[in-house]
């Protein structure tokens, strides 16, 4: 029986490949959306990873991410196709969880984006957070500047340590970014900008762009700025970048809870697409 002959390993560099395959046939894999891909996390060392092995075959890997505020976000999970799920992702959960205090970690999240995954994480006392909801932005014409006294430029690796300070403002764990994911996250945007004050940075925006579609993965404001025009200034500016490109598809995702993000999303015209997802949490004794 598979479940007498399961071996759970740490991830090793000798072990890339074989991750790396893994992850790229199988039908049965999780990877969360952010900057990086699979190869660069990895390589990074961004994180905590669990092998399964039966025999000298790789059939599970899970990598949980560098705790923010002890929270921790399952960034990879992946099982062979066909190989007995429930039991490599629980013995794979139980190596991870077993970790957690050392590792300063209190609670795990992950996005559910694969329809696989909730049945075996339900199992293992995942239960939902909190509702994340996308919405759509059709067009490419702006609407009217806002006035606002900011002044709006393209961000570089010097605005690192300013995004950050807004971001730990701005948002509670587990949606806090780490220094690492600021960085990528500038260098891989299509569009990223920064609103100042005085010289100072008081706001930013972070977005992609991929076969003709745009995303804005990121905005914040100094909650002393909020409601000053400075959020629609940024996003005004976002939507002339993409005007310029001709994209005229964008998109964005929200907490169903965060109704001032919608509403500055709806005066934009953005709309729900449908295209939602849940956010799963479980406390870590």
């Amino acid at each position: 029986m598979l479940g007498t002959r399961l071996k759970i390993s740490g991830y090793e560099r000798r072990h890339r490949s074989a991750l790396l395959d893994l992850a790229w046939h199988s039908q049965w894999a999780h990877k969360h959306l952010d900057w990086y891909e699979t190869d660069q996390w990895l390589d990074g060392e961004m994180g905590d990873v669990w092998l399964a092995w039966h025999g000298d075959q790789l059939i599970g890997y899970l990598g949980l991410s560098l705790p923010i505020d002890g929270w921790s976000w399952i960034r990879l999970l992946g099982i062979r196709d066909g190989r007995m799920p429930g039991l490599v992702v629980r013995e794979l959960c139980e190596a991870a969880e077993a970790r957690c205090p050392a590792l300063g970690i209190s609670n795990l999240v992950i996005l559910m984006i694969t329809n696989w995954l909730p049945t075996y994480l339900r199992e293992r006392g995942f239960g939902n957070e909190d509702d994340i909801i996308t919405m759509s932005h059709i067009g490419n014409r702006p609407s009217v500047s806002p006035k606002a006294a900011a002044r709006i430029r393209r961000a570089d690796q010097r605005d690192v340590a300013a995004i950050m300070q807004i971001d730990r403002l701005a948002f509670d764990a587990p949606w806090q970014l780490a220094e690492h994911d600021v960085w990528q996250a500038i260098r891989c945007a299509a569009s990223a900008t920064v609103a100042t004050l005085d010289d100072k940075i008081i706001a930013y925006q972070l977005s992609t762009r991929q076969e003709g579609v745009g995303h804005l993965a990121r905005l914040a404001v100094r909650p002393a700025h909020q409601r000053k025009g400075i959020a629609s200034a940024l996003m005004h500016e976002l939507l002339l970048d993409f005007s310029k490109w001709n994209t005229t598809e964008l998109s964005v995702n929200t907490q169903l809870s965060n109704l001032p993000s919608q509403r500055l999303y709806e005066r934009y015209g953005f709309f729900r697409n449908g295209n939602d997802m849940e956010l799963w949490r479980k406390r870590v004794r």
